[in-house]
């Protein structure tokens, strides 16, 4: 028997091997068509308007970019030049318990955090009781849905680009004055059992390694600007 002919695949028409004089079978490969037709496309049922060309040329020759509208409209509010004063404007567009947010670091992480979030670490040491309150005395950033303050140690990336090696810098939080927020424990839990079977080739050992993670849960408290400041003033 003769082989047949290999037909490259269309996208377009359909490709049919040409049948064997020794069959009387005809084989046909159906491929994707797309849409062909020959009957005259429907007209839109609604005209747009005429355009004046000869006015948009002439308007558009008489005005030049530079005497056109900006894309995005000045803000009429300035950037606060003291700390005070940034203070007051993330206080003008939130309350203590709604529209703030903090960064904070904790465990060698960095958690963006806004007021009743719950947030769970590893088991906090020395271990304390449920209720007790705690104080963030690492903030790195504050605030809410237009401004924002923030310490040189925000960008950790670039802060420890700019540091030398082998260097243990310390991180520059905001000071008490500038922001304050306590978290709560809620509790001290684990995770279900794990179990880690470690095995030798052809040794016959075989060892069985059970383990729980303990967990921390802690509730995140307002968010306070500027109340220690006149505090913070007498004493120094």
């Amino acid at each position: 028997m003769a082989p047949r002919p290999s037909i490259p695949f269309s996208s377009c028409t359909y490709s049919i091997i040409p049948p064997d004089p020794h069959s009387h079978t005809v084989f046909t490969r159906p491929v994707a068509r797309s849409l062909q037709t020959t009957q005259p496309l429907v007209p839109p049922a609604t005209t747009l308007p005429p355009v004046d060309l000869s006015h948009a040329s002439s308007s558009g020759s008489s005005k030049s970019p530079a005497s056109l509208p900006p894309l995005i409209p000045a803000s009429s509010t300035s950037l606060p030049t003291n700390p005070n004063s940034a203070v007051d404007l993330i206080k003008s567009q939130s309350t203590p318990s709604t529209g703030r947010y903090i960064t904070a670091r904790l465990h060698s992480r960095t958690y963006l955090l806004h007021p009743r979030d719950i947030l769970t670490l590893p088991t906090l040491k020395p271990l304390q009781a449920p209720g007790t309150t705690l104080d963030l005395t690492r903030i790195l950033e504050v605030g809410s849905r237009e401004y924002s303050i923030r310490s040189p140690a925000a960008e950790g990336r670039e802060l420890r680009k700019s540091m030398p090696w082998g260097l243990d810098g310390t991180i520059e939080a905001l000071p008490d004055w500038v922001v304050r927020c306590k978290l709560t424990i809620l509790e001290h839990t684990k995770s279900p059992l794990e179990k880690i079977v470690k095995t030798k080739r052809r040794k016959g050992y075989r060892k069985t390694i059970q383990h729980k993670q303990g967990w921390t849960r802690l509730r995140v408290g307002d968010i306070h600007l500027g109340e220690g400041e006149v505090q913070g003033q007498a004493q120094a």
